[in-house]
């Protein structure tokens, strides 16, 4: 029965072209070496290196990447003394890649450490800040948009205080209000706030209190509720010591510094941080950047918003080199992240991390029949398997009752392939 699942995995495309095969990002291996050893443990859990299709974006760091559906967009970065002002989306479902074609709108000029964020009903993406190539000589200050339906660019007709030009700011989103805080001109770092109400399309330089943070740039914000979380950045050599933690209440405009427990990171800049809310707490990962010693990391840490506390995920087999000026998103408790720099070359790599691991019924019920079934499961067979199944057979949990009625599991294993 079980090689009858597999060689049915393997040659039908009504499975392979099947809405959930898709979703689970499976792809056919015809050319499977029987010889593969076996992995070990540390091999088995959650990093992709994932083959992709379309057209990749070249090498680049520098650039920025958000999330909006199920679409992954790219835009602009740095690479061999050239920013790019070009725009990708990238199918989280199907990992393909499409240059976007711009229509009837302007080109925003190539640019790197810029800052951008969805407008709060995610029809547009907003586009702030950065620099060309010239750092600190080339610093941009308008506020741009792009509109995913007319798939075109437009300056925004803003009022108000703008903001100085500059780079490495963030910006985030939360209520119909974008806010900008931070950055550089390349010689003068701010801790600035500035926000900017997409009804009125006003901008206004604010008055916080509160602690708040040092000026810094290539730090990261994302909005959890009522909140603005900060963490990280610095000047071009962050601070020494343990990675700081902020929020803002946008209610109140006060300031909060979180005394972090646990495991708490090094202080780092041009790093990432994305938010995963399906357990019971709010959590963030972050991934990567450049530390107080000038290395660059690949270690990923979780901060549970609720308890404070920061906990290291070790680290396993094919997870992406060290590096900064990459970018990361979430998808369904996965994470993508996407090029950056190790500090002697860039790349154009997509990574996939699984946050949580949560099966659908219909892949708990498949793991369940290929884990307890009558026949042993080989890795070789394993592997021919989607990704998801791979894992929960792995790792689903062994105390499940299972029916020892042979006969029952053999009638309905043959209705179940009248089904299929």
């Amino acid at each position: 029965m079980l090689d009858d699942l597999i060689k049915l995995f393997r040659n039908s495309p009504r499975w392979t072209n099947s809405s959930f095969a898709k979703r689970l990002g499976f792809q056919l291996d015809h050319n499977f070496d029987e010889t593969t050893r076996e992995p070990t443990a540390s091999e088995k859990l959650n990093w992709d290196n994932l083959s992709t299709s379309g057209y990749r974006p070249a090498v680049r760091s520098g650039h920025s990447s958000l999330v909006v559906g199920s679409t992954m967009y790219i835009f602009g970065g740095y690479n061999e003394g050239n920013c790019h002002n070009d725009i990708y989306e990238f199918d989280l479902l199907r990992h393909h890649w499409e240059q976007i074609d711009t229509f009837n709108g302007i080109s925003p000029d190539g640019r790197a450490s810029h800052a951008w964020c969805a407008s709060s009903d995610e029809g547009k993406l907003y586009l702030y800040g950065g620099s060309g190539p010239h750092w600190g000589q080339t610093n941009m200050g308008k506020l741009l948009q792009f509109d995913i339906k007319k798939r075109n660019w437009s300056i925004v007709d803003s009022h108000g205080s703008n903001p100085p030009p500059g780079y490495g700011q963030s910006l985030c989103a939360i209520n119909q209000k974008l806010y900008l805080f931070g950055g550089t001109s390349g010689h003068v770092y701010v801790n600035d706030l500035y926000i900017f109400d997409e009804i009125g399309k006003v901008w206004k330089k604010e008055e916080t209190s509160g602690q708040r943070p040092s000026p810094r740039y290539k730090h990261q914000t994302i909005a959890v509720g009522n909140r603005m979380y900060l963490i990280g950045g610095g000047l071009y050599d962050p601070p020494k010591g343990p990675i700081d933690v902020f929020y803002l209440d946008v209610d109140t405009l006060v300031w909060h510094r979180v005394k972090s427990s646990g495991f708490v990171p090094r202080s780092r800049i041009a790093h990432t941080i994305c938010k995963t809310e399906r357990s019971e707490n709010t959590r963030i990962l972050m991934f990567g950047g450049r530390d107080d010693s000038g290395s660059r990391s690949n270690e990923l840490s979780e901060f549970d918003v609720e308890t404070e506390s920061w906990r290291l995920i070790s680290h396993q087999s094919g997870q992406p080199d060290p590096c900064d000026f990459h970018t990361a998103i979430m998808y369904q408790d996965q994470m993508f992240v996407f090029g950056g720099s190790n500090g002697l070359e860039r790349n154009n790599n997509v990574y996939r991390y699984t946050a949580i691991h949560q099966p659908s019924t219909l892949a708990t019920l498949s793991m369940l029949t290929l884990r307890h079934g009558p026949k042993p499961i080989s890795q070789n067979q394993l592997k021919l398997l989607p990704k998801e199944l791979q894992l929960g057979v792995q790792y689903i949990n062994q105390n499940v009752r299972v029916t020892e009625n042979i006969a029952w599991f053999e009638r309905r294993s043959a209705r179940a392939a009248c089904f299929m």
